[in-house]
């Protein structure tokens, strides 16, 4: 993405091509030409971990640790730091700066981990071809509950 800003209308052409036959089924097609008008934006993500804090200042969710949304996980995240930064400043309510960096030190491997995921399954979510084809069937043996117990590391969470 090298334009100014971080969206702008989308092409209703180009996106029928992405939902083109034989691989959609008409219906999503329908509603495709349903729309009247489309945006698009650009992903933005941190490689891995984040800025966090600087002396008594500390950022939270995408301002500290943007991730792509491939694992559904960004405003998780801006939740369990708010969770992780209130109790770290109830540990320490008289040094902000001791509570900002116990929080990045705790956050810091969960949110690394989380981003490499989202990136991983952007990456698999876009493949095309026999890659793609394969990919496909291998979650429809998977089924939805094996599929979605590989995340179970991130509905697991408990506050340390």
């Amino acid at each position: 993405w090298n334009r100014p800003g971080w969206s702008e209308p989308g092409d209703v052409v180009e996106i029928a091509n992405q939902f083109s036959a034989p691989r959609w089924p008409i219906a999503a097609r329908m509603m495709i030409g349903a729309v009247d008008g489309w945006r698009k934006w650009a992903l933005f993500a941190m490689r891995d971990g984040g800025a966090w804090n600087k002396g008594p200042i500390a950022l939270l969710g995408d301002a500290s640790h943007a991730m792509l949304p491939f694992a559904a996980q960004g405003a998780g995240m801006a939740i369990e730091d708010a969770a992780v930064i209130a109790k770290c400043l109830e540990s320490s309510p008289t040094n902000p700066t001791a509570a900002f960096a116990q929080y990045a030190r705790l956050r810091a491997p969960r949110v690394t981990r989380a981003q490499r995921t989202a990136r991983r399954n952007g990456q698999r979510y876009h493949l095309g071809g026999p890659v793609g084809f394969a990919r496909d069937q291998v979650i429809r043996v998977l089924g939805g509950s094996r599929l979605l117990s590989q995340q179970d590391w991130i509905y697991d969470w408990r506050m340390p």
